[in-house]
């Protein structure tokens, strides 16, 4: 699956025409319930989960009128029970890059520990950086060992 398929259904409704073709292409997406206006559609087999939400944030009610996707989770090789996503990344990031590689290469704008908030780029644990990289926000998300888990990929609606 290429980055640029994915990034074709941002923006669009989750029973939309365009996402209805693109997820009957690839059998191995499964969609999940909503919760709190909130769904995911999800794909073990191709490392990839799709979020769909209001453009607004989640919400309760009825609103699959207004769930949208909004971000594509990547994921590596086992996380999750997923298989490594295999297309191209945003940034020319790879799974198998250091945390170091990566802010060497491109400063993030923002980098966040959980449960502490946004820390300085040289914090020596984060959970994840984030970048802008045109309409799209990219992140890289940590595990307590400083490998890379998983990255997601959402539009950037500021």
């Amino acid at each position: 699956m290429k980055l640029e398929e994915l990034l074709s259904i941002f923006g669009h409704l989750i029973d939309s025409e365009k996402v209805t073709k693109f997820l009957a292409q690839y059998d191995s997406f499964k969609v999940e319930r909503p919760s709190d206006g909130s769904q995911y559609v999800i794909s073990e087999e191709l490392g990839v989960d799709l979020l769909f939400r209001p453009d607004d944030g989640p919400q309760g009610g009825k609103s699959k009128h207004l769930r949208k996707c909004q971000s594509a989770f990547l994921y590596s090789q086992g996380r999750d029970d997923h298989e490594q996503y295999e297309g191209e990344i945003p940034l020319g990031f790879a799974f198998s890059d250091s945390r170091e590689k990566i802010i060497e290469n491109h400063k993030p704008e923002r980098t966040w520990k959980i449960g502490q908030g946004e820390v300085s780029i040289d914090f020596p644990t984060p959970s994840h950086d984030r970048w802008a990289f045109g309409n799209l926000l990219v992140s890289a998300h940590y595990n307590k060992s400083g490998k890379i888990m998983y990255f997601i990929v959402s539009a950037n609606n500021a």
